[in-house]
Parts: structure tokens; C-alpha cells; sequence
């Protein structure tokens, strides 16, 4: 029998190898759960033969060159809602530009749930296809006006986000402005009407269910349910259901908000993009794609056969996490995929791509093989599953998109991979910490040309909380560390911070002493002379204090995602270390 389910396990896709060193065999419970889920064996599908490399920017092989990478709720002003928009990110465009600033990165754009703020984590959204309206500057939507604002609870700039008041205060607000266009008020030009009535159409059915669910959502929250379908009456969780359609009947003003909230989004990300580009950076915005999406989100709603129903995205224990870990996400089901001619992946890469220079894909290694765990299962006892056919997608839409495609590939990297990845010219993730000869960090001199270099990601504390070792302490506080692993967490931090002095050519001594502005610099020079073609400086590590992004591993114990930078965007381009910053890795890269 063990024979046989082995091979319709490999038949279905599902790797039996070791899935880390020393692991026991996959348990026959999760080969017959993934066996169920993957249904028929993937084929080809129609997913083209791409033998040539990713679409690489031809300044890339004559330049080096280094960018920014921001998380845009943290940014702070005053014309904001208690919330970065893209208004403020387009303030920081020209003093960056200016600065030699050749890309500045965001987090994911995706669509939230916006019937329930506070799951603000933007690497679960409900669909990857659209975008996050908490992202439109309302105040540059075409018949804004001040008076929108009466009567409205609008929060202010704070070191929280507090996504509930956010929400409440822009979906307000820009009611009233929908009101407008569809009245077609004088503010509003007539150009722009007929704009968003075309982004409908082209949108399509696609873009007409994602609307739908995001109506559906708000409607079930003001009875009393969750924002995700599988809390929905069964009734409301087929999109074909009658009671769907009476609803979609009865509440297309509705449905037509949330399809303008879409076409705004589009809008000002689309004049973003353009507004780096004029301003003289060679790449632009550089965005990212999540590795998965919710599994009670719009896309599962919309289309039940596009992701596996009881399976769960996750990664197996490492350095990091004993225990593994569940990341909670909706993985694409390889068998639709390959049906359909990969046609759900190429939308969501070109929805990415469609705004940006370059497009980071989180958790690369997902493009060949996803660690799946099935409901009920403990993560050690998930599997890798095969999925054929993303990467030919992948450097499809990079070239139809000319867009740089930058693989996140950090955690467990299968033999092999990063290999393969280089000769397709997707490049790789170089985080000087983690990057190791032995016992000592590895020289960025010897980082591969096709690679992104940078002190620190989202999931790792930003430079100060580093060198202080907060993320340490707050791991304890939330029980996710022992006082005994703590202690020695401490021990190796030291050892971590002297091995970064060594790297930037300072004495060991100086790792016991506070952070400087000067050690900031010298630990971005170290960056900036890698063989990297470009590296990123994370504006946390500059200006960003003590505030941790994400503590991986942990969701309301710790404000992930909602800590905001100390600076406004006023005072960041005033920033005397920031600019110093700028200076050197100008210095070290020209």
C-alpha cells in the first residue's frame, strides 16, 4: 500500500524527499490530504517554454545603482489621514531623486479586507490582483473638497496606525466623492468619468466580483459576521448563489463604489510610477508580490477552483522556527493553474508589474516547490509540493512588463535553487548578516553581480532595535522565547554586531558602544560596495529608531504592521543622516 500511495503521491506532484536534514518521511495522512486537494495530475497546461533570462533594465549591466525601501503606512504627514498615501510618497520622490535615488520599494499593494481594518498584514491579502484603497491620497481625487470632511473622526498622524479609524474616515470620505462623480458634480472633469468607467470595463468580470466581494463583505460585517466568506451564511459563500445575485441586484451603487475605489488606486499608483520615472530614477517603484492570499478572501470567493481548500501555505522548522511555520495562506491550485494556461498567476504578476521597474517575488522558492500543510496537521508534518510552469510566467510577464523580477530568497533554499535562478537573471535576496564564510560574514565584494544587497528586511528588526537587541527582548516578552535562549540570543547578538564592525574595517571594541550616526554610515558603505547591481537602503534602518515592522511568528502580541516612522516626510528630506547616507552610497556605487 505504502508503495502505491508513494507513487500517486509523485504522480500529484508532492516531493518525498527529506524535507529538511534529519526529518522522518512525510506521514501517509498528509500524502492522502495533499492527494485529495491537488486533485488530477498537473500538465503543462499551455504554459510557454521560456528559455531565455528575465527582462533585466540594460543600465543594470553598466551601472550600479541603490534605492529605498519604505513601508508607506508608516509615512506621517499632516494632510494625511493617519495613514501614508501615495501623495506622500510622490513628496519624497524629487528630494530622492535628487539624492541619486534610483527605486523606492514598497510593501505589497494588495487588496485588504477593508470591511475588517485591523488585518492589516499586506502578506495576506484577500486578492493580489487588486489594490489596497487605503493607499489613495484623497485630497488629489478629482472633486475632493475640505467640507468632505465634516463630521468625520479623521485620526492624525501617530506612532500607531489605528487601521479602524483609517478605514472609517477614507471609505467616508470618499463616498462622498463617488457621489460626486455620479452626479457629475463641476469639480469633477468629465475625462476622468469616462477614465474610471473604462478601467471598469477593462476590469471586466474580474474586476466586477472583486467589487461584489468587498460589497458582500461590508454588508455581512453590519450583520454581524466576519469579513472573510467561510464566516458568511452558506447561502452567501457561492458567488453564483441566488441570494448573491439578489444582493448584486439590489446594491450595484455599492458594487460601483468599490469598483472606483480600484480606479482610483490604479490612478495615482500609475502617476507615482511615472512621477519616479520623470524624475530621473532609472527604475522607479520596485513592488511587491505576496507569496499567497487568504483563504476566505475575494479571489477563493470569486473563483473556488483557483486555490486548494483546506491546505495551507507554510515553511518547516529552520534556524528561526523550531517548530515551522503556518503562514495561514491559500496556495494556487497546480492543476487550475496548468488548465487554464497559468492565467490567474499572469494576472496577478502583471497587476504587480503593470506600475513598477522591478517586482521583489516573496518567497522565490515558492516558484518551483510550496511547503503545504493540510488542516488539522501539524506544520512538521506538511509537505513540498511541485508548481510547474510559475517561473516560464514569471519571465513571460517580466519581459511584457519590462520589469526586474528580485527572488526573496531567504529560509530553507532547496540545493540548487539559487543556481538556477541566476541563470535566468532573477535576482537574488543579500542580507549582510546572514550572509556567511564560516564563522565569518561573508565580503558583498563576493555577492553575485544579479543580486540585491541590504542591511535588514521588514522581518528583521530595523538597524537600531538590532544593535540594541529589542527584537530579542520582545521575543521573550511574548513568550516566544525562553529566558535561557534569550541570554544566549544576547551572546550571539554581540558576536553578530563584532563581525559586522570587522566587516566595515572597525575594532571590535566599537560593537559595545552605541550606534552612530557614523557606524550607520560605514555599515552602508559596506552595502553599497557590493558586486550587487543594486542595494537598498531600508529607510528604518536610517531613521526609523527602535520600531520593529513585523515580529515574524506573531500577530496582535506585537503591533506588526502599524508602527509609523518617527520622521514626517517633511522631516525625512531635511534628515541630516539620511542625506549623509544618500552621499555615500553615491560615493561607493558611482
Amino acid at each position: 500500500m505504502s508503495a502505491v500511495l508513494d507513487a500517486a503521491a509523485r504522480a500529484a506532484g508532492i516531493l518525498l524527499e527529506p524535507r529538511w536534514y534529519g526529518a522522518p518521511p512525510v506521514p501517509d495522512a498528509t500524502k492522502d490530504a495533499l492527494i485529495a486537494a491537488l486533485g488530477p495530475v498537473p500538465g503543462v497546461g499551455g504554459a510557454p517554454a521560456e528559455p531565455r533570462p528575465a527582462y533585466v533594465p540594460p543600465i543594470l549591466d553598466r551601472a550600479r545603482l541603490f534605492g529605498v525601501a519604505l513601508q508607506l503606512y508608516q509615512l506621517r504627514s499632516p494632510r494625511n489621514l493617519g495613514i501614508g498615501d501615495l501623495a506622500d510618497l510622490k513628496a519624497l520622490i524629487g528630494p530622492f531623486a535628487r539624492e541619486g535615488v534610483d527605486f523606492i520599494g514598497l510593501n505589497p499593494m494588495h487588496a485588504p479586507f477593508t470591511a475588517a481594518p485591523e488585518r492589516a498584514s499586506p502578506f495576506s491579502p484577500s486578492d493580489r490582483r487588486f489594490l489596497n484603497p487605503l493607499i489613495i491620497a484623497v485630497d488629489e481625487v478629482p472633486g475632493y473638497r475640505e467640507a468632505m470632511r465634516e463630521g468625520i473622526f479623521v485620526p492624525g498622524a501617530t506612532d500607531v496606525v489605528d487601521y479602524t479609524a483609517v478605514a472609517a474616515a477614507k471609505l467616508a470620505i470618499l463616498r462622498k466623492i463617488h457621489a460626486a462623480w455620479r452626479a457629475n458634480g463641476p469639480d469633477v472633469p468629465a475625462q476622468a468619468i469616462q477614465d474610471a468607467a473604462h478601467h471598469r470595463s477593462l476590469g471586466g468580470k474580474a474586476l466586477h466580483d472583486f467589487a461584489l466581494f468587498e460589497a458582500l463583505s461590508h454588508r455581512m460585517v453590519e450583520d454581524g459576521h466576519g469579513a472573510g466568506w467561510t464566516s458568511w451564511p452558506a447561502a452567501y459563500t457561492h458567488r453564483d448563489s441566488a441570494e448573491v445575485h439578489a444582493f448584486e441586484e439590489a446594491d450595484g451603487n455599492e458594487i460601483a463604489f468599490h469598483a472606483f475605489l480600484q480606479y482610483l488606486a490604479d490612478e495615482q499608483l500609475r502617476a507615482a510610477h511615472a512621477a519616479a520615472l520623470a524624475a530621473g530614477m532609472q527604475i522607479g517603484l520596485y513592488l511587491d508580490l505576496a507569496v499567497g492570499a487568504a483563504p476566505d478572501g475575494a479571489s477563493t470567493w470569486a473563483d473556488p477552483t483557483l486555490a486548494l481548500r483546506g491546505i495551507r501555505i507554510g515553511a518547516p522548522p529552520d534556524l528561526f522556527s523550531a517548530d515551522g511555520q503556518d503562514w495561514g495562506l491559500a496556495p494556487l491550485s497546480p492543476a487550475a493553474l496548468a488548465s487554464s494556461g497559468y492565467a490567474s498567476y499572469r494576472a496577478i504578476l502583471a497587476a504587480v508589474m503593470a506600475h513598477a521597474g522591478a517586482a521583489r517575488i516573496d518567497h522565490a522558492m515558492g516558484l518551483e516547490r510550496l511547503f503545504l500543510v493540510p488542516d488539522g496537521v501539524p506544520v512538521v508534518e506538511g509537505a513540498y509540493v511541485r508548481m510547474d510552469g510559475l517561473l516560464d510566467v514569471l519571465i513571460a510577464e517580466s519581459h511584457r512588463n519590462k520589469a526586474l523580477a528580485i527572488g526573496e530568497d531567504l529560509g530553507v533554499v532547496p540545493e540548487g535553487f539559487r543556481d538556477r535562478m541566476a541563470a535566468l537573471r532573477i535576482f537574488s535576496t543579500r542580507i549582510l548578516a546572514f550572509e556567511r564564510d564560516g564563522m565569518l560574514m561573508r565580503p558583498p565584494s563576493r555577492y553575485p553581480a544579479d543580486s540585491l544587497a541590504c542591511l535588514s528586511t521588514h522581518d528583521i528588526a530595523p538597524l537600531e532595535a538590532w544593535w540594541r537587541g529589542d527584537d530579542i527582548d520582545i521575543r521573550k516578552a511574548v513568550g516566544h522565547l525562553k529566558s535561557a535562549d534569550a541570554v544566549s540570543g544576547r551572546v550571539a547578538r554581540e558576536d553578530e554586531k563584532t563581525l559586522m564592525c570587522a566587516l566595515a574595517g572597525l575594532p571590535p571594541q566599537v560593537a559595545r558602544g552605541p550606534l552612530t550616526d557614523d557606524l550607520v554610515i560605514a555599515f552602508h558603505r559596506v552595502a553599497a560596495r557590493s558586486r550587487s547591481r543594486i542595494v537598498a537602503v531600508r529607510l528604518e534602518d536610517v531613521v526609523g529608531g527602535r520600531r520593529l515592522v513585523n515580529l515574524p511568528g506573531t500577530d496582535r502580541e506585537h503591533p506588526n504592521w502599524r508602527n509609523t516612522l518617527p520622521l514626517t516626510v517633511s522631516e525625512l528630506t531635511r534628515s541630516d543622516r539620511l542625506m549623509r547616507t544618500f552621499a555615500a552610497m553615491r560615493e561607493e556605487r558611482s
